[in-house]
């Protein structure tokens, strides 16, 4: 019997072409386009209902917020505890994530229990019945929620960055205030969901065993959402990147300060993005980028550091965070811009680059391991323009950049009078 020699490395070998499954598409009565992963292997169908509509699109500071979070609790046949009970009893998990450009109803139901829940979940999100004493509910635990975090230091930068790059302008930049979280009214909340909620801005996604009977509950019931008024659409914003600003805010008895540096980018589907993602993994990325290497293996500055793109409407913004030691405060902020310099100005080594490649190859894999993780992704590639392709186009792409590229992108855009800093705390 051979036993397994744990002194030598098993032999690498390079990933074989993969073919992801192209989703069943079609569209509903009502203009709404569908896509489904078939997985016969999986009896808990996953759905995802995708809005074009998130906070860049509401009129008032929380108005999307309050209309989208409160729709479990809106069934006109139910009281949200009676709704609670029916989701816990039929096993099924509901969720909504809210992002700058987007709005995802999340739900999983075991399928055989598809003809007796989705009605009652499509009813509360479809034509919510929105009351006064669960609104009130919530905007307590808001006003409370702000209460607690007005003394954390990184929900302070976080506020701070976004008025920065937003403005008075747009709610996204406005300061969340006790005024305006109570300003909420059960008349905009309606009037906001029967402009938002309608089959042009809708797009919906699902994974598992979806038969015929599963696909025409699902058919029956969204082929009645109406037509809206208008389409949303997000406007290029003109965000500052210019002057180097810095925004410091004290905050006593910290014995932290959050550090933030950003600056506007381009949309998801420009030609620099897939090259530039590689720059931000390089930069702060993963466990073994420059700067957790320089501001927590070298200098203790910190426990982490990240950096990464947040993408909406044809923008995105980059953001390099980090929480600190007070007293480093200063120190770490040379470092973060110490490292963008070396970026500049010096190649990236062929080993470390290749190790980042490998990091992102499997960054990939991970998005499209099982049916429900590429539903996620393919629902964002979709929102984007883009289908199935672009995982073989990414594959493609982490293995053509070369070091001149990335040299070529800090060049362009790590430029220090370019990015904005944002420091709470102490400095």
């Amino acid at each position: 019997m051979s036993h397994l020699d744990r002194t030598q490395a098993p032999a690498q070998h390079p990933i074989a072409e993969i073919t992801l499954p192209t989703p069943r598409k079609g569209i509903l009565s009502n203009g709404i386009p569908y896509s489904f992963i078939d997985n016969e292997n999986l009896d808990l169908i996953h759905l995802i209902i995708q809005l074009r509509v998130g906070i860049l699109h509401e009129p008032q500071k929380h108005l999307a917020l309050y209309t989208y979070a409160l729709l479990k609790e809106s069934s006109q046949a139910h009281t949200s505890t009676e709704i609670a009970d029916l989701l816990d009893f039929y096993g099924t998990h509901y969720s909504i994530s809210e992002t700058l450009d987007k709005t995802s109803i999340i739900v999983s139901i075991p399928k055989k229990n598809i003809p007796q829940i989705l009605p009652v979940v499509f009813d509360f999100i479809s034509a919510p019945h929105y009351r006064e004493d669960n609104l009130s509910i919530y905007k307590n635990l808001k006003i409370k929620d702000l209460e607690y975090n007005s003394q954390k230091t990184d929900v302070r930068n976080t506020q701070l960055m976004l008025h920065a790059m937003f403005g008075d302008a747009h709610t996204a930049g406005q300061f969340s205030t006790k005024e305006n979280l109570q300003a909420i009214t059960i008349p905009q909340m309606q009037a906001f969901h029967q402009e938002t909620f309608c089959a042009e801005n809708i797009s919906i996604f699902a994974t598992g065993h979806i038969d015929q009977e599963v696909e025409d509950c699902f058919c029956k019931l969204f082929s009645q959402i109406p037509h809206g008024g208008r389409t949303l659409d997000i406007q290029d914003l003109a965000l500052p990147a210019d002057s180097n600003p810095v925004i410091f805010e004290k905050m006593p008895n910290s014995v932290q300060s959050s550090i933030t540096l950003c600056r506007p980018m381009f949309g998801y589907t420009d030609d620099e993005r897939k090259d530039f993602s590689i720059l931000s993994t390089i930069t702060g990325g993963y466990f073994g980028s420059r700067l957790m290497q320089n501001l927590r293996e070298k200098n203790g500055y910190t426990y982490g550091i990240s950096s990464g793109s947040v993408y909406f409407g044809n923008q995105s913004l980059f953001i390099i965070n980090s929480d600190v030691n007070i007293k480093d405060t200063q120190a770490a902020i040379n470092a973060c811009f110490e490292e963008l310099e070396r970026l500049q100005q010096e190649p990236v080594g062929e080993e470390e680059l290749e190790s980042v490649k490998n990091y992102i190859v499997g960054d990939l894999l991970r998005d499209v391991e099982n049916s429900v993780s590429y539903l996620k992704k393919y629902a964002f590639w979709n929102f984007h323009g883009l289908g199935e392709k672009e995982f073989q186009e990414n594959m493609r792409h982490v293995h053509q950049v070369d070091a001149e590229k990335i040299l070529f992108l800090s060049q362009k855009y790590f430029q220090h009078n370019k990015l904005t800093q944002v420091i709470v705390g102490g400095i």
